[in-house]
């Protein structure tokens, strides 16, 4: 071996096919290089960098190679790949350089290089290929550049030969609740009303949940052309409770009643029909509105209100609150200040055929009085509209008024019987009643045809309130109170207004205030000292039953009005074969 100032060589020993390095002064550290071949120094094989001194000996057997192209064919992800694990060598060994550097660390792998030599392993072909693709019986989605890719390996290597076809995976039915079960979310700029309602309910018919079918999935295939099936669709089925129904195709559930929807649990759904509030209605609830029935065991407190269109009944006090009840309303304790509208849908068809029939009578007897007067000597110099306006003057000065009044109702009033037909003629009729209409050239024509018009509402207009429509409570002061059926009052009413379209019984004190009932009238004791008039006002076809009758109240049959100047002990008001008859006992 020799050496000069910044080189040395090594010893090449043929017979054992290695080198010697002997190491000389200025190298501290080994690097080996196992890709090249084996490093031995203290007859071990060395992988990782190690520490030497001059004159230590160190061993080199270079990587050679007869030449090498193989592959090792594999089904991978249950048969959706193939690969071929691919040893290509070149036929070579390597050798150092003659010419060796001497430098503190000596890096193996900076003094090797490969030469080629001639060619002695063994070299698989595109055939080989072929025929183990064959044999492995992989038949679908072959590549087509797997030759060239597995010439390309330098080393070992792997080559991706074939891919399959994954099944598309199957999609689950989603489930849609869409009972509002978000919560309500105001911006900051927002007002909220806290004295609205905050029910969240649903009507006859609506969704509450709805499936949205999943998809089956497509099947795949894998490189040996077999079909791979997608996974199974896991599937649901809703649990129906009360009040609800499937539809036809089986994915909604709907509403079969109007009412407060639940859900049981994830796939369970029912609707209550009836609304329980076991505490206030106060302003951190707010308000009520509820489809059906509705119980309320404590109080419902000032500005707020409680709409239903069933039966409410409250246990507690009402305080200047309003309540709607369209099939009965029982409040168990008082009603104070507030407005009671019970049946508010024939309420108002009450309404509207009272105030037509009232504007129809009075204008037929106008018009009748015209035609009389406009044949009279008085009327010789008249013309036609002037009659009529004189006759309004004189003998009906109300009905103007009337017939305002009854077009303010149509226009405000959402009913179903009240149509456009019916409003038009309403507001002619005002039109021509009111001021110099009567003096219009047809005003007496149009008003006659218009009173035709009305006779023709009237008897499409009906009423029919159903059975036993109530409306009780314990005691009212200061209240206005509309039913559409009977009402009861149990211990008193104070300075109210009460109207009924059935019989109407006070139990207790009636003080003041004004009753109008459509049936019979029984009071307790009715009216009384230091309070304003009290009016009862009832049809001539009823009957009024008063235990004590205190002075300064005011009795309307039909039109006819008795004032009572002095008490009774007794009092029952009736009409009987056109007259109004009272029997009564002085007190």
């Amino acid at each position: 071996m020799s050496n000069t100032r910044n080189t040395f060589s090594a010893d090449w020993i043929r017979e054992e096919q290695k080198y010697v390095i002997t190491i000389p002064e200025g190298i501290k550290f080994v690097v080996p290089f196992p890709t090249a071949g084996k490093l031995i120094w203290k007859n071990k094989v060395q992988k990782k960098a190690f520490m030497v001194e001059k004159g230590e000996v160190i061993e080199y057997l270079p990587f050679s190679s007869q030449g090498e192209l193989t592959w090792q064919l594999e089904l991978q992800e249950q048969g959706l790949k193939a690969i071929a694990k691919v040893n290509h060598f070149k036929p070579g060994s390597y050798a150092l350089l003659q010419e060796l550097p001497i430098t503190t660390a000596w890096r193996l792998e900076d003094v090797v290089y490969w030469q080629e030599l001639a060619t002695e392993g063994v070299f698989w072909d595109q055939r080989k290929l072929l025929s183990d693709l064959q044999g492995a019986r992989i038949v679908y989605g072959i590549r087509p550049t797997i030759w060239e890719d597995i010439q390309a390996v330098e080393g070992q290597g792997i080559v991706l030969i074939a891919e399959g076809t994954p099944p598309v995976p199957p999609t689950s039915p989603q489930l849609t609740n869409l009972i509002s079960q978000q919560k309500v979310s105001y911006d900051d700029s927002e007002r909220v009303d806290h004295f609205a309602s905050r029910l969240k309910f649903v009507q006859e018919g609506q969704v509450l949940a709805r499936k949205i079918p999943g998809n089956p999935g497509i099947p795949g295939k894998n490189v040996q052309g077999q079909e791979i099936p997608p996974p199974k669709v896991v599937d649901f089925q809703f649990r129906l409770k009360k009040n609800v129904k499937l539809s036809d195709d089986g994915t909604e559930v709907i509403a079969t009643v109007a009412g407060l929807p639940i859900q049981h649990d994830e796939y369970s759904f029912g609707v209550e029909p009836a609304y329980m509030h076991n505490d206030d209605v106060d302003l951190s609830v707010g308000s009520i509105e509820f489809p059906g029935d509705v119980f309320i065991a404590g109080d419902v407190h000032d500005g707020l209100h409680v709409y239903a269109d069933g039966q409410v009944e409250i246990q507690g006090p009402v305080s200047k609150a309003e309540v709607r009840a369209e099939k009965g309303l029982k409040i168990h304790r008082n009603a104070i200040g507030s407005r009671l509208i019970v049946g508010s849908h024939y309420v108002i068809r009450a309404k509207l055929n009272h105030d037509l029939q009232k504007l129809y009578d009075d204008l037929t007897a106008c018009l009748l009085l015209t035609e009389d007067f406009m044949q009279s000597a008085n009327a010789r110099n008249l013309r036609p509209g002037q009659c009529l306006k004189l006759i309004i003057e004189r003998r009906f000065p109300n009905l103007p008024r009337h017939a305002a009044e009854l077009e303010k109702f149509v226009m405000e009033t959402k009913d179903e019987l009240i149509q456009k037909d019916l409003v038009v003629s309403v507001r002619t009729a005002k039109k021509l009643l009111w001021g110099l209409g009567p003096l219009e050239p047809q005003a007496l024509p149009l008003l006659t045809k218009l009173n035709g018009a009305f006779s023709q509402f009237l008897e499409l207009l009906s009423v029919e309130v159903p059975e036993k429509l109530e409306c009780q409570v314990d005691y009212v002061q200061g209240a206005v109170i509309e039913c559409a059926g009977n009402f009861t009052c149990y211990r008193g009413s104070y300075n109210s207004l009460i109207q009924a379209s059935g019989d109407l019984i006070i139990e207790g004190v009636c003080r003041g205030g004004r009753i109008v009932s459509g049936g019979n009238v029984e009071i307790k004791e009715l009216g009384g000292s230091g309070v304003s008039i009290t009016t009862v006002q009832f049809p001539g076809t009823k009957r009024l039953k008063v235990g004590y009758c205190h002075a300064n109240v005011q009795i309307i049959v039909d039109k006819e009005v008795i004032m009572l100047d002095e008490p009774y002990r007794f009092l029952e008001v009736y009409r009987q074969e056109g007259r109004v008859e009272i029997d009564r006992l002085k007190g």
